[in-house]
């Protein structure tokens, strides 16, 4: 499945083209991103990427550093209650992975803890998806409270060379 429609900010889910509803959103495709590129840091969550530093910064200002870090604990948290290999992509790949989707519906449904856990499961068993659950409702809240300015110039440029 392609990513599609970049110049109207969105991105279908895989396998769905029902509804607006499964259209990505210009901060899901930036948590996507910045999710692929932490993943390839090793070891995992011990280092920071300078890329996304700054992407996060000029998205969503001060708040930034907040997303950054709380993504960074996610993806090592996940990593260390999978119940089998999560599958994320390379930053620049155009395709939405089944695993990033379901990552960003978790995130999507954030708010209502149930449907959250019952998303993430399948990735993390019933005890490490509610013991993910926080991190996702404060990822979810920074983002709201702090919508994504736009891609700058400078962040669209560093997200597709990778």
């Amino acid at each position: 499945m392609m990513f599609g429609d970049f110049e109207n900010g969105g991105a279908g889910w895989p396998g769905r083209h029902d509804s607006d509803d499964d259209t990505l959103t210009v901060t899901e495709l930036r948590l996507l991103w910045a999710l692929r590129r932490m993943a390839l840091l090793q070891p995992l969550g011990q280092a920071r990427c300078h890329a996304v530093h700054i992407a996060l910064g000029q998205d969503f200002g001060e708040a930034g550093m907040g997303i950054e870090h709380l993504l960074r604990c996610w993806l090592v948290g996940l990593s260390r209650c999978a119940v089998r290999c999560v599958v994320i992509g390379e930053p620049a790949n155009p395709m939405l992975l089944p695993d990033e989707a379901r990552l960003l519906r978790a995130l999507r449904l954030a708010g209502n803890a149930d449907a959250a856990i019952a998303m993430l499961a399948p990735l993390a068993g019933s005890n490490g998806a509610a013991g993910l659950l926080p991190l996702l409702s404060a990822i979810s809240t920074l983002t709201e409270n702090n919508n994504a300015r736009g891609l700058s110039k400078y962040a669209e440029d560093i997200s597709w060379r990778s």
